[in-house]
Parts: structure tokens; C-alpha cells; sequence
């Protein structure tokens, strides 16, 4: 049985479950878990999953201790795949940080497995293998461990291949088994992470469509393909009820649809810039207290997938090349801010945030595209071009494995730790908005528990919450109470109310309600001696739902076992010899395991560590204090020019002078101003140096990236950046040295562009480099608003002034407004050919002009020569009259 085995079975699946072992020891760290974005809550979620089932709950939907101890519903709204996988893993005596980096491990090698298994399909063994490899390595995939640390989000994505590969066989050769598989990959997707799913299906109902059609056209049967697939799916969301159902149904009973936030902000904020898409990641610098790792495809997967799309066109596989082409477009597309009105129109889009998120589906299709890179190598070179670009590969991908954020201590965790990680951090709950704290109540405590280490031996006991008097509640076990009331009261419990909660006295059932001020769950006590015991059984929806999932899942491993030899795999007789698998896999362990215990341990390889005052990535030097908080150590411009409603990029680098703590925020305020800095142009800012709010040690230097939006009616002008600092408190500017609030960094900006439409009403020319198209004045309080629209034919000299003369009606000049053009902050010698410009001057005495005379003067005082039409004008003066003028179309 073996020997048939060994020869049926294609060891390709073995070594695509190795490939990712480089990137995956490195994050194997004990008890320590990377301080990412969304880790340390997750860590909690799977520790709070395994307490609860070890108590029996064994699908837990309510958190007594979360949001300071008042109860969270966060296993209701929120996708459990991963966290209870976790806390079975606790339940097996596997601790909540270890079970979360062996889920992030095995979930790794089954996307990378899945990423094979889809690709062999299509392509040659050995670019299947590239595939999972560049699925693996990919910059999306790193971001997701080393920055974001959201288990759900990489658990649902390892899961996507797999969801494709079993519906491309239900579209292909349908059957129930192929139904039964399906039903299971697109359950577990929907049971990972919410948004996922979504976004997944930006790409899977296009796809079946797309089958349908061409199944059509080749006259093949739709009947049997639509009972599959649609039976696979509706068994998946079957699968998925004890999840999905409550979830839908209770969704009114959190604020999750009342929290303020700024749709399109929050949307815009997150879209990459053009030059973001294809940017190779580079080592985070050690000095750095923010080391981030930057959110793109990368250049290595960016140029093996425009070679794959030519190999697939080259070798006439048009069907491929268009629909790998067009679903890696469609990525692109969804991650700039061209596709805002998709992301605010499309139903659930918008709910999702976070535009980035394609991202981690996108990389599947551009490992596919990348592997087809081999199709345009001789057969016999294959093998040989793999293994380089494989190399390659990893090569460009180690800068980025290696923990560069700090290590976080999870040892001994308990309940108290997460209170005191909410009170620290104001993540109530675990989430970014508290959006899962139920409605009840007007208002919401905040207020840490008084005895918060008894909450460590104790994680599910309910408090009472202020009782009318010492020992009117005695506490008997976590959920029951004696009570000796000399009058009827209501007893509120540091428990928010939520359906589903009931509470018996005496062994009777009896009401529970929300109190009318927090919202807490409140029972009426009748006076005397009574019993009062607490539970929460669940809804009636969240217990019917548990038992649809099992039906689903029962009729699919039913459909799938009718013949047990039957998987998802490809139908091909190629694969691996186990000679060729077990060296390719013996060279990744043994390269792995050095990695891991040499160069990642006794070396700084592939990594980079800056003197604290002189960052490698920084360009220009300020060295500038800001009070006694911060000094600018300099920046780096992205760009010198920008046109009007695009980003301008540009990354400060701050050292703390002293120890500041998480709680002191200093905001900072960046602008793109005048040279003045009268006008502003372009704004942002953040509450915290670095985005958020962490300790800021002076060993360290922190790396703060800005992106501000020019104004889209900025006009053409060069600018510079202004920097700011506020005190959080008194919110009064930070003195530089020599006393100002602003300090404009040296490098100049320019804001590209022609400026607003003018129309040309007097074809003036003044020498040969400015025309005056239109001139307005507008008579207010004696004086006159004179605004002259320029039109530029190139660059001035130096110096060059304007003359705006009032004149009476005898001639006598009666009021003068002469001044450097557009008041001197854009220079004339910076001026572009083709630019409209609006200057704008005041002349005094406006109730004795009769005309305005204008004209361009040189520091020696010659004039400018002035035509009309290509007519000379006398004394190079232009007369225009005192009245308004409609000079834009």
C-alpha cells in the first residue's frame, strides 16, 4: 500500500509545504509575539477562546472581561476560523502566543500547498512550484506577519487558492463530491475573515460567469456545472450559519452602524500612489522605532509577472493571459484612488476600509503570472531557470523576514493583562472603534476595575456593580450571588446587557434588563433572603444556527467520502521524483535552520542599523529642537514637483530628547505653504510622531511618513514644506530655537500645472514672455482690488515689478500699487511656459480713478515692450478701465 502510494502521490505538495519554512522560523519565538497592528489582540481573542472552552463554552460568543471588564461580543461579529482553532490548541495545553504562530505556520504551508496544487493546472511542475514560492515570499504575505499580524486575515487568505481550485474543478468536471469540496473551502473563507470573503468574491463570481459563457459556447452541459458549483456554495454558506446568522441578525443590537468615522478619509488614506505598486522592500532600519515594511506587489513579482503575461501570450494561451491579466488589473485598479467611487458605491465595499486588504488576494495572481515567466525558457532550461529565479526570489525577501518590530512577552498570560492593554492602548474591546459594545445604555464606562488582579485567577466571574450597601450581595461562585435586600432594588453587574442573558432567583426565572445609564445587566431584587443565579445561554438564533452548520458540513463530508480516492487535485500523471523533492526540500530545512540560528541570531545580514542621529534613508539633514520634546534630524522628499490634486510624499525623522511616554502626544502638523507660509496649499498631520502612540526612548530615531493631497485648485507656485509640532495638552506650538512655531524645510516644491481657465479678452503681450489675457477691478472702500491674469510664455528676469498706476481724468496719478508679481512668492525666473497665473494688487484713492495704467518695469526701470495683437502700445502702458471683468470661461 505504501509502494502505490509512493508512486501515485506527487511529492511537489510536500515541497511546496517546506518552500515558506525560510520566512517561517523566524516568527517561531516562544512565548514572544511581534508587536504588529492587530496581534496582541488576536493573542487575547485565542486565549480568551481557550478559557471559555475549557470551562465548557465551546463556541464562545461572549467575552466576560473584555471592555474593561463589562463583557464583549466580539466572537459574534467577528470570524471565529482562527481563534478557536487557537483555543483548541489551548484547551491541548498549547499557550495563546504559541498556538497563534503554529496557526500563522500551518496555514502559511497550506496556502503555499493550495498555490501549487491551483497552479498545476496550468503550468509546468517547476513553475508551479515557483508560484507557491512567489505566493510565499511576497511582499503582501511578509506585510501580513511582520506588520499587520491579523491571523483571521492570513488564515482566510491561505484558504483563497484553494477556494479557486475547488470551483475551477466544479466548473470543469462537475460532480457532488467536487460540490462537497467546494462547499468546504468557501466555508472555511467565510468562517476566516469577513472581509476576505468579500473581496474574494470580487474575483470567484466573475469567474463562474466567465465559466458558464465559455462552457456555453462550447456546447458543454450548464445544468450539471450550475447544481455543482451552486450547491457547493450554498453548502459552504451552510457550513458558515453559526457564524453568519447571528451575526446578521444581531448586527442592531452593537453601535457598530453609529460609529462616527469619515467614509471616504479613511478609504483615501489607505490608497497606494502609483510608485508604491512595484517598490522593492528593502531591510527596516533597527534604529528605527517605527520599522514598517511598505505596502506593495514588489518589483521582483511585479517583473515576473509582466514576463508570464508575454509567455502566455507567446505561447497562444490567450484564455489565461486574459483572465490572470485582467484579475491582476483589477488589483491594481482597487488599490489607487481612481476606484474610490467602486469602494463607496459597490454594496460592502466601503465597510471594509481598508483598500490594501486586495492586496493579500492579488498576490496569488501574480504569483501565477510570475511562474508563467518560465514559459518563455526552453524546456530543457526549466528546471534550471526555477531554481535562479527561486533564488532570486528568497534573495530579495530576506531583508524582510526577520523580526524588526519589538518582541512582546507573553508569558503567564490573563484576563488582567488585557484590561491593562485596553486601558493603555484605548482598543476597547480589541477593535479600532468599539464598533461590537452594545447599544443599551447613554453612556459608556470607561473606567478600569478597582480589582483588576483578581481578574487573572478569576477571568469569568461577573462583578457586581455597585450593591446599595456592604454585603446586600454576597458573592457564592462566578455566576451566583446571595442577596439580602431589607427593600426591593435593582442590582446592576459589570456586564453589558445583551440578548441572550437570563438569570433565575430562587430557581425561578426572572427578567434581566439594560439599566437606563450604562446600559449594564440589571435584575430586580425583591427585599428579603434570595438566590440569584446568572447565565448566558445564547439567543435563540445563536443556538438554532450551530446546528444548520452541522447539517452542511455532515451532508458535505458525506458527498466528498462516497468515493474516499477521489480529492481536489490535478489530473496529471507528471510529478516530482522523490529524489528531485527531498533534495529541493533538504536545501530549504538545512538553509532555513541556518538562517535561523546563525544569520538571524549572530549576525545583522540582510539588515541595516543606523547611528540614531544620521538614518541611512534619510536625505537632507535639519537638526532642528522643537522645545524640549523632539529634534528633526532631517527628511526625505519624494518628489520636487507635484501637480494639484495629487499626493506629495515625504517621510521626518524625529529623536526624542527625552523619555516620552505613550500617553504625551505631541501632533505634528505638516503643510505644503508659500514662502511666507501665508497660504497652505496642502495639510496633514497625525496624533502621534510615528502614527501611534508607543514610548519614544532617545536611543531610537522615529521615522514619520507623510502623504498630503495638493489642493486641486492650488495654483502653479513653488512651495515648501512647513513643520509643526503641538503640545497634546495645551495644544499650544512647540518654540523652535530661535523662538518662531514653523520651521520651513530648505527644499523647494513646485506645484506643477497651467492654473485656472482664463479667457483672453485683451491679447497684450509684454516682452516675449507674458501675455495678459483679462484684468478685474473691484472698487471697495476708496480702493481699488485690481487682479491681473497673466498667461506665461516662459520665465522672466529677475526682479522684474508691476506697475498699477491710478489715474484721474486729467492724467494725474492719484493712487499707485506697484509691486513684485504675485507679491513676490513665485518668483518670475521660476515661471513655466503655458502657466495661468491670478496677481493681485490694491490701489488707494479708488474714488478718484478714472483708468488704470499697468505695465512691467526691470530694476534699471526700462519697461517691458507691450503689443497689442502685434501692435506696439505708446510707452509701453496698458490702460484699462475701472470695472469689473468676467475673466474666467
Amino acid at each position: 500500500m505504501f509502494k502505490q502510494w509512493r508512486q501515485t502521490f506527487d511529492p511537489g505538495w510536500l515541497v511546496a509545504a517546506v518552500l515558506p519554512l525560510i520566512a517561517i522560523l523566524p516568527t517561531l519565538i516562544g512565548e514572544q509575539v511581534i508587536a504588529t497592528a492587530d496581534g496582541v489582540f488576536h493573542v487575547h481573542r485565542i486565549f480568551a477562546a481557550s478559557t471559555l472552552m475549557q470551562s465548557g463554552d465551546w463556541y464562545p460568543r461572549w467575552i466576560p472581561w473584555f471592555h474593561l471588564g463589562y463583557g464583549y461580543p466580539v466572537f459574534n461579529f467577528y470570524a471565529p476560523l482562527a481563534t478557536n482553532l487557537g483555543g483548541l490548541l489551548g484547551v491541548l495545553g498549547i499557550s495563546a502566543p504559541v498556538a497563534y504562530s503554529l496557526i500563522i505556520t500551518l496555514f502559511w504551508m497550506v496556502g503555499s500547498v493550495g498555490v501549487y496544487a491551483l497552479a498545476r493546472r496550468y503550468l509546468p511542475l517547476a513553475a508551479a512550484l515557483l508560484a507557491a514560492l512567489l505566493w510565499s515570499y511576497a511582499p503582501p504575505a511578509l506585510q501580513a506577519v511582520w506588520n499587520i499580524g491579523s491571523i483571521a486575515q492570513i488564515v482566510a487568505t491561505a484558504i483563497v487558492p484553494w477556494l479557486f481550485l475547488t470551483l475551477l474543478l466544479a466548473l470543469t468536471a462537475p460532480s457532488m463530491r467536487r460540490a462537497g469540496w467546494l462547499g468546504l473551502a468557501f466555508g472555511a473563507v467565510l468562517l476566516a475573515h469577513q472581509p476576505t470573503a468579500v473581496l474574494a468574491a470580487l474575483f470567484v463570481i466573475p469567474g463562474i460567469l466567465i465559466s458558464l459563457w465559455i462552457a456555453a459556447r462550447k456546447r458543454l452541459a450548464l445544468k450539471p456545472r450550475v447544481l455543482c458549483v451552486g450547491g457547493g456554495l450554498v453548502l459552504g454558506a451552510g457550513m458558515a450559519m453559526i457564524f453568519l446568522l447571528p451575526m446578521l441578525l444581531e448586527l442592531r443590537y452593537i453601535q457598530i452602524f453609529n460609529v462616527a468615522t469619515n467614509t471616504r478619509n479613511v478609504l483615501v488614506a489607505s490608497f497606494l500612489q502609483p510608485f508604491q505598486l512595484f517598490q522593492q522592500p528593502t531591510a527596516p532600519d533597527l534604529s528605527d522605532l517605527n520599522r514598517s515594511l511598505p505596502e506593495t506587489i514588489g518589483l521582483v513579482n511585479g517583473i515576473l509577472a509582466a514576463l508570464g503575461l508575454a509567455g502566455l501570450l507567446w505561447k497562444r494561451r490567450w484564455r489565461l493571459a486574459l483572465l490572470w491579466g485582467l484579475a491582476s488589473g483589477l488589483v491594481i485598479f482597487l488599490v489607487l484612488d481612481v476606484s474610490i467611487e467602486f469602494w463607496l458605491r459597490v454594496p460592502l465595499m466601503s465597510q471594509l476600509r481598508f483598500p490594501i486588504r486586495i492586496l493579500q488576494i492579488g498576490a496569488l495572481f501574480f504569483a501565477l503570472l510570475g511562474a508563467s515567466s518560465l514559459l518563455l525558457v526552453p524546456r530543457r532550461w526549466v528546471g534550471g531557470m526555477a531554481l535562479v529565479v527561486g533564488v532570486i526570489v528568497v534573495i530579495a525577501a530576506l531583508p524582510t523576514i526577520y523580526p524588526s518590530r519589538d518582541l512582546l512577552d507573553f508569558s503567564n498570560l490573563s484576563a488582567a493583562d488585557f484590561i491593562r492593554y485596553e486601558t493603555d492602548t484605548y482598543s476597547f474591546g480589541g477593535t479600532s472603534y468599539d464598533e461590537f459594545k452594545p447599544n443599551w445604555g447613554e453612556k459608556t464606562p470607561l473606567d478600569t476595575p478597582t480589582d483588576i488582579d483578581d481578574y487573572r485567577d478569576h477571568p469569568l466571574r461577573l462583578r457586581v456593580y455597585n450593591p446599595p450597601a456592604p454585603d446586600v450581595v454576597v458573592q457564592v461562585t462566578d455566576t451566583s450571588f446571595d442577596t439580602h435586600a431589607g427593600q426591593d432594588y435593582d442590582q446592576r453587574f459589570r456586564q453589558f446587557y445583551f440578548p441572550g442573558w437570563t438569570a433565575t432567583l430562587d430557581g425561578a426565572a426572572v427578567e434581566v434588563f439594560p439599566d437606563a445609564e450604562f446600559g449594564l445587566l440589571t435584575v430586580h431584587i425583591p427585599a428579603g433572603n434570595h438566590t440569584l443565579v446568572l447565565a448566558r445561554p445564547g439567543t435563540l438564533v445563536e443556538n438554532v444556527a450551530p446546528l444548520l452548520s452541522i447539517v452542511s458540513l455532515i451532508a458535505a463530508l458525506v458527498l466528498i467520502f462516497r468515493d474516499r480516492h477521489a480529492l481536489p487535485t490535478p489530473e496529471t500523471t507528471s510529478r516530482f521524483s522523490w529524489q528531485v523533492a527531498v533534495l529541493i526540500s533538504g536545501s530549504v530545512v538545512v538553509f532555513a535552520l541556518v538562517n535561523r540560528f546563525y544569520i538571524q541570531t549572530q549576525t545583522l545580514w540582510f539588515r541595516q542599523q543606523s547611528p540614531i542621529d544620521q538614518p541611512a534613508a534619510m536625505q537632507t539633514e535639519v537638526n532642528q529642537r522643537f522645545g524640549d520634546a523632539y529634534e528633526l534630524l532631517g527628511y526625505t522628499l519624494q518628489q520636487d514637483n507635484v501637480a494639484p490634486d495629487e499626493w506629495l510624499n515625504i517621510t521626518l525623522y524625529w529623536r526624542a530628547l527625552r523619555e516620552i511616554e505613550r500617553y504625551f502626544a505631541y501632533p505634528p502638523v505638516v503643510q505644503l505653504v508659500s514662502p511666507n507660509a501665508g497660504t497652505a496649499w496642502a495639510t496633514t498631520g497625525d496624533f502621534f510622531i510615528g502614527t501611534a502612540a508607543v514610548k519614544h526612548e532617545t536611543d531610537e530615531f522615529i521615522s514619520d511618513s507623510f502623504k498630503m493631497r495638493v489642493y486641486a485648485d492650488a495654483p502653479p507656485y513653488m512651495g515648501y514644506i512647513s513643520v509643526q509640532l503641538e503640545d497634546g495638552q495645551t495644544h499650544q506650538p512647540l518654540p523652535l530655537a530661535d523662538g518662531s512655531t514653523r520651521l520651513l524645510l530648505p527644499s523647494s516644491v513646485r506645484i506643477t500645472g497651467s492654473g485656472p481657465s482664463i479667457n483672453n479678452e485683451l491679447h497684450y503681450r509684454l516682452g516675449e514672455q507674458v501675455e495678459l489675457w483679462c484684468a478685474s477691478v473691484t472698487p471697495m472702500d476708496n480702493k481699488l482690488e485690481v487682479a491681473l491674469y497673466w498667461h506665461t510664455l516662459g520665465s522672466l528676469p529677475e526682479g522684474v515689478q508691476t506697475f498699477v498706476h491710478g489715474v484721474d481724468a486729467t492724467g494725474t496719478l492719484v493712487g499707485q500699487g506697484d509691486g513684485p508679481l504675485l507679491g513676490g512668492q513665485y518668483a518670475p525666473a521660476d515661471w513655466l511656459a503655458g502657466q495661468n497665473l491670478v496677481d493681485r494688487y490694491i490701489v488707494p484713492n479708488g474714488a478718484t480713478v478714472n483708468h488704470l495704467e499697468v505695465g512691467l518695469f526691470l530694476p534699471d526701470g526700462s519697461r517691458l515692450n507691450v503689443t497689442q495683437d502685434g501692435q506696439p502700445i505708446a510707452d509701453n502702458v496698458i490702460t484699462l478701465p475701472v470695472e469689473e471683468q468676467e475673466c474666467s470661461p
